[in-house]
């Protein structure tokens, strides 16, 4: 947790020199207080929100892989969010190298990758999203939970929320943040939930 704090610390302090770090505080310390002001919510576009949602998702995730593994960030089609996502990651020089972002041309290509963000605009997909031990995947596509997906970024009320698929995760070897779960909404065609360990307390 002091962590984090100091993380956000950085951020802040990076603020007035670069959007992107005004961006990125703006959103962590969404996920730490569980609400924002709404007139700080309309300074930035969904696909911006959409974009750091994914981007920290990694800090809030529980892998099976080893401890300080590099985290890959993989876009499959590109959009706003994708190309947002990708600064975002080259643009954190605290990440010391752990921090990977690629475009993959198949979803037979996401055992390579620790997050799959999937872009609406490859819906339909004619095949399951693929669910493997250690890959987190994300979209913005309505319903994504239904094609298998783990994580949809749905607006909600004027807020972006994660949507999110507690049984599928626990499946795939990952547990979730109780400070992610506060603000996410669970998916209601769901059996599981926090009392079969698909939650975390940092």
């Amino acid at each position: 947790m002091w962590h984090f704090h100091r993380t956000l610390y950085r951020l802040l302090s990076q603020a007035l020199k670069h959007p992107v770090h005004t961006m990125l505080f703006f959103i962590s310390s969404l996920l730490v207080n569980g609400e924002a002001r709404a007139e700080q919510s309309r300074a930035y576009d969904d696909y911006q929100i959409k974009a750091v949602y994914i981007y920290r998702f990694a800090s809030f995730i529980r892998w099976p892989q080893a401890p300080n593994h590099q985290i890959q960030y993989c876009a499959y089609g590109a959009d706003n969010i994708s190309q947002t996502l990708h600064q975002l990651v080259l643009n954190d020089l605290s990440a010391n190298k752990r921090l990977v972002f690629h475009y993959i041309d198949n979803l037979s290509q996401a055992e390579q990758c620790e997050l799959v963000y999937i872009s609406p605009s490859q819906f339909p997909i004619s095949h399951a999203i693929p669910q493997l031990s250690g890959v987190l995947t994300i979209s913005g596509y309505p319903d994504f939970l239904d094609y298998g997906g783990m994580i949809e970024l749905r607006a909600d009320k004027k807020r972006i929320r994660p949507i999110i698929a507690l049984d599928v995760i626990k499946h795939a070897n990952m547990a979730i943040s109780s400070q992610l779960l506060r603000i996410a909404i669970i998916g209601k065609s769901l059996t599981s939930g926090l009392n079969d360990n698909a939650s975390l307390d940092q």
